[in-house]
C-alpha cells in the first residue's frame, strides 16, 4: 500500500533544509496557539505569591500541570501538597484561557496545508477540555485526525507516551513522522519516541533537543512534489 508524503522546506537557524515525512504531530500550547505566555505569567504570579525566588517560571515550560505542581511542592512546602497545587493551577489556567488565545504565526497555514497531504495529530500535555477549546477557537480541531492529551497516557512529556500513541493511531512509522515542539520537555518526548523533531522557538536561551530548529512555523513551507507521468 502506498503512503502519502509531504516535502517540507525549512529555513532553519543553521540554514535551509528539506525533510520528507508521512505524518505530522503538533504540540499545542505555545506552538499552535499563543497560550504559553499565559502559562508562564500564571506560574510567575504563583511563585511571587508564595515567595519562591529559587524557581523561575521558565523552569516549568512544557511540563504538565501535575509535574509542575510536584516541582512547586518541592520548592514551597511538601509533596503532600502537590494535588492541591495542581487543582489551583488547573482552575487558574482554564479561567485565563477562557478569555481567548490567538494562533501562533504560521500555525493555521502549515497545519491546514499538511492535513491535506498527510495524517496530522496533536499531542499535548494539557487537559482535553483546554486543548480542544483552543484548537476549536483556532479552526484547527476539525483538521486534526486525532488529539491526544494528558488524560490519554500514563505519563506526560518528557515521557514519550503521547508521541508513541499518536503515531500508533496514525499508522505512521516514527522515523518517517515529524514532531513540532517549542519546549525542551516536548522535544525530549518526541525524540525519545523516535520521531524527527523540528524545534520551533525564537529564544536562543531555550535549549531544544531537536533535529532541526526554526524560529517560527512561518519558516516552514510545503514544497510541491512533481510526480512523473506514466
Amino acid at each position: 500500500m502506498s503512503r502519502r508524503h509531504a516535502l517540507l522546506h525549512l529555513d532553519t537557524t543553521a540554514g535551509p533544509a528539506e525533510i520528507r515525512i508521512s505524518a505530522a504531530v503538533f504540540d499545542c500550547d505555545g506552538l499552535l496557539v499563543d497560550s504559553e505566555s499565559i502559562w508562564l505569567n500564571m506560574i510567575s504570579d504563583w511563585l511571587a505569591e508564595h515567595q519562591t525566588p529559587q524557581a523561575q517560571a521558565e523552569d516549568f515550560l512544557g511540563l504538565s500541570v501535575d509535574d509542575t505542581a510536584g516541582r512547586l511542592a518541592e520548592h514551597f512546602t511538601s509533596e503532600d501538597e502537590a494535588g492541591a497545587i495542581a487543582n489551583q493551577l488547573t482552575h487558574r489556567y482554564s479561567s485565563l484561557l477562557g478569555a481567548g488565545v490567538s494562533p501562533m504565526p504560521g500555525a493555521v497555514r502549515l497545519f491546514s496545508a499538511l492535513a491535506k497531504q498527510v495524517p496530522v495529530a496533536v499531542a499535548s500535555n494539557g487537559l482535553r477540555v483546554d486543548v480542544t477549546a483552543m484548537l476549536s477557537n483556532s479552526g484547527l480541531m476539525d483538521l486534526a485526525q486525532a488529539v491526544f492529551t494528558l488524560e490519554d497516557v500514563a505519563a506526560g512529556k518528557p515521557a514519550p507516551d503521547l508521541y508513541e500513541q499518536a503515531c500508533q493511531h496514525l499508522g505512521a512509522e516514527r522515523k518517517q513522522a515529524v514532531a513540532f515542539e517549542d519546549s525542551p520537555a516536548g522535544a525530549q518526548a518526541a525524540l525519545a519516541a523516535g520521531l524527527l523533531v523540528v524545534g520551533v522557538n525564537a529564544n536562543p536561551q531555550i535549549k531544544l533537543p531537536c533535529t532541526h530548529r526554526v524560529e517560527s512555523l512561518d519558516h516552514i513551507r510545503l514544497r510541491e512534489q512533481h510526480v512523473p507521468s506514466r
